[in-house]
């Protein structure tokens, strides 16, 4: 594998380094704002009400930047998009000291969710056209990326305040730093080769590529795979963010210590960060319909596990499990996403999902919580993966097979 990568060119290879820069971006502008959040509260003295308005302000602009992105992508292309996103994802971050009350602040967080949603839809369509490049999976590695980016923001936070860093300083330098990288990485992004020959070909009497020929074959049912990939990742959304606020809770509840409790979100994202590092192989080797089916049922069982045992020491392992088994969900649909005709709009609407899920997981979860108990009420994300498996095959009929190392590197040069 490693032989094939030295035969492409160069510049796909910096495509790599750079869209997988972005990634790293954009998991450490929201985990930088993530750790300081108790911080912000207490110096503009909001109240628990208040703060949990003001903390849906990024999951409400999302929603809008999901679509935006789509539409972006579309006309301006991925590398156009995926260039300047990040850059204005910085912005916002900068700009929170700013903030003097609770509404200047949600408004903010409106514009940072936002910027989050259209680089997240960005970013992927970039990714996807490197891949294809590639010849191969290279997806899964780039959300690993995004994962190592959350934690190096994490820990920027923590650091921060640890050494008495005030909040003005922390997030101006964060956000500088940030975006310099962005626009560096922004000068090694790859064209849209393909979009471009999608667009001569409408101009002529087009025959359709390999991807689309296969996306063409549903016909008019190419907007129910649309919907159902959107399904998939808003259960995908389910699952993976609820471990957030609900694994400790759900900790305390069986009887786990306070470290023990603040360890569940830890275990589930290694569990899910050093999976994606291995899954580009398993999908060259039996592809993402299967990776996915046996992952998220594993998930399924994972959870089972440990909300029917009820002990703390299931239930960290069993977590790690649900982390590594629905880790190639996310990649695997925008991967299939982006092989339909009009694929950024169905990555705009895929991303749109996810980013919904984000934003009703907690309030699902805890409902749910208040009528049925916790225990019952997480039984919900078995449910929500052992669906995912089920919807498996959609990414295995809308992504396009995987072209040859040396056709891309052909491609590339043409």
């Amino acid at each position: 594998m490693r032989d094939e990568d030295d035969r492409l060119p160069a510049n796909a290879r910096m495509a790599r380094v750079a869209v997988s820069a972005i990634f790293f971006v954009h998991g450490a502008v929201f985990a930088s704002w993530a750790a300081r959040v108790p911080a912000v509260q207490t110096e503009l003295r909001l109240s628990a009400g208040i703060s949990g308005l003001v903390l849906a302000g990024p999951g409400l602009g999302a929603l809008a930047g999901s679509q935006a992105g789509g539409l972006l992508v579309r006309h301006l292309g991925s590398r156009a998009v995926s260039a300047t996103a990040p850059v204005v994802l910085s912005v916002p971050l900068g700009l929170i000291p700013v903030a003097q009350s609770p509404w200047s602040l949600m408004g903010l967080l409106v514009v940072l969710g936002a910027a989050d949603g259209c680089t997240s839809v960005a970013m992927n369509a970039q990714a996807v056209v490197v891949q294809r490049r590639y010849g191969r999976a290279v997806l899964n590695s780039m959300h690993a990326i995004r994962s190592v980016g959350a934690v190096a923001g994490g820990l920027a936070g923590v650091a921060t305040a640890a050494l008495g860093l005030t909040l003005t300083t922390q997030f101006v330098i964060t956000a500088a730093v940030l975006a310099v990288v962005s626009a560096v990485a922004a000068c090694g992004l790859g064209p849209d080769r393909d979009r471009a020959r999608q667009a001569q070909r409408t101009k002529t009497a087009r025959v359709p590529d390999a991807g689309e020929q296969d996306a063409a074959d549903h016909g008019p049912n190419r907007w129910m795979l649309v919907l159902l990939l959107a399904l998939m990742t808003f259960l995908t959304a389910l699952v993976e963010d609820a471990p957030a606020s609900w694994s400790g809770v759900y900790l305390r509840h069986v009887g786990a210590d306070a470290a023990t409790a603040a360890a569940g979100y830890a275990a589930f994202s290694a569990g899910e960060g050093v999976t994606r590092l291995f899954n580009d192989w398993m999908v060259d080797r039996i592809g993402w319909a299967r990776l996915i089916r046996v992952g998220t049922l594993c998930c399924a069982a994972a959870l089972s596990a440990a909300l029917l045992l009820g002990q703390p020491g299931t239930t960290l392992p069993a977590l790690v499990v649900a982390g590594a088994g629905i880790s190639a969900v996310f990649p695997g649909a925008f991967t299939a996403a982006g092989g339909l005709p009009d694929a950024p709009l169905a990555m705009g609407q895929v991303g749109f999902a996810g980013n919904l899920g984000w934003l009703l997981v907690s309030p699902i979860i805890g409902g749910l919580a208040t009528v049925v108990g916790l225990p019952i009420a997480l039984g919900l994300l078995v449910v929500a993966a052992a669906t995912i498996a089920g919807l498996a095959p959609i990414t295995r009929s809308a992504a396009p097979p995987h072209s040859g190392t040396r056709q891309i590197a052909q491609e590339m040069n043409s």
